[in-house]
């Protein structure tokens, strides 16, 4: 996993630069994809050959589909590039560059695909083709094939990379404590380890792990300094959804969210939908 990593860097963008495991499987599935693809094309060529009777070359058919494998590495160099390209430039330039990388990537990729195959028909046949005839095919019969994918894959890494940024701006704007005022003095407190918030008047009980804190706020302000871990789940209720074991329906559209720790709150019909997709 070390080697993957630093051969992977730009996998590396969740807090704290710990490696997606999300992002991993989705880039272990797309490594699959082409493999299974290459598979399934050599499996078809094996089956043309006993069908017409004619010899089945391993390698010659081994190198032809070295054409969907690349996908992996480029398409690597693409991701990467993406994110650099993002770091320097912005709006229709950035656009612009990423389209243009797009097509150097496939023209680099058929290059690559071409001399393969140049390099195989030397080995195996008594008359090779020659390199201007390899890239003429190739260009004329994947070009369409290879532009496509990579243009598909651009927009892809585009779309993650906005994702990412859009996250990483929401976590430096939310800050990771509260200040909590005790007479002339005042407290920070973690805002991991706040469970609930409950609105009593003009004041609110922040709830913790350890203790509870009175603020003079509420519930509309507070939320908006806040993580999206905690919903607002009635009109006199935030809760931290990171500590909710489960919900038990009342059979009227309210539930009873109950906490890790046994305490129990209420879930109006009204704030449903704040845990839609989370709990829900």
């Amino acid at each position: 996993m070390n080697g993957f990593k630093q051969l992977y860097p730009s996998l590396k963008f969740t807090s704290g630069g710990s490696l997606s495991k999300n992002r991993e499987k989705i880039f272990k599935a797309f490594c699959a994809l082409w493999l299974i693809i290459a598979f399934l094309e050599f499996g078809q060529d094996y089956i043309r050959s006993i069908l017409q009777g004619t010899t089945f070359h391993i390698g010659e058919s081994l190198s032809y589909k070295l054409f969907w494998p690349l996908f992996i590495p480029f398409f690597m160099v693409l991701d990467i590039s993406v994110n650099k390209i993002g770091e320097r430039t912005k709006g229709a330039l950035y656009l612009v560059l990423v389209i243009i990388q797009a097509l150097f990537i496939t023209l680099i990729h058929l290059v690559t695909f071409s001399l393969v195959l140049y390099g195989f028909s030397i080995l195996f046949h008594d008359n090779p083709m020659t390199l201007l005839f390899v890239l003429y095919e190739k260009l004329s019969t994947r070009l369409y094939i290879a532009l496509s994918i990579y243009s598909a894959l651009s927009g892809i890494a585009v779309y993650v990379k906005h994702r990412r940024s859009q996250q990483k701006s929401q976590s430096e704007e939310k800050p990771k404590t509260i200040t909590v005022k005790k007479g002339k003095s005042s407290v920070f407190v973690d805002i991991d380890e706040i469970k609930w918030i409950n609105s009593d008047g003009a004041y609110l009980d922040i709830y913790t792990t350890h203790k509870k804190h009175v603020v003079l706020d509420s519930l509309k302000s507070i939320i908006k300094t806040l993580p999206s871990k905690f919903k607002r789940i009635h009109k006199s209720t935030i809760v931290n959804i990171e500590w909710i074991k489960k919900l038990e329906s009342r059979g009227n559209g309210d539930y009873d969210v109950i906490l890790d720790d046994g305490h129990q709150l209420r879930l109006s019909r009204n704030y449903t939908k704040e845990l839609r997709g989370n709990l829900l």
